[in-house]
């Protein structure tokens, strides 16, 4: 995997559940990267949900401690990246 520098600020959106017409179960993922002063990157990862309801059950799935696993993977493999 090849990785370059971001330029700040650096957004991705996903849509997810996009790929079905009227999907009630669709949201938006934003992932932002801003660079600190240090030279260290900030990563905030948020979901837009259409209703209350869909967010809570979203929570109760798991996406919160789901999005700490995926922070906590990207790091090691960026960890490891530098090592090599």
């Amino acid at each position: 995997m090849q990785f370059r520098r971001i330029e700040r600020p650096h957004l991705i959106e996903i849509d997810h559940g996009a790929d079905k017409d009227n999907d009630p179960g669709i949201f938006r993922t934003t992932i932002t990267f801003d660079e600190q002063s240090d030279g260290k990157t900030v990563i905030t990862m948020r979901q837009l949900h259409p209703t209350t309801s869909q967010r809570d059950a979203g929570i109760g799935f798991g996406a919160v401690e789901f999005g700490y696993q995926t922070l906590d993977k990207l790091a090691r493999h960026v960890e490891s990246s530098k090592a090599t």
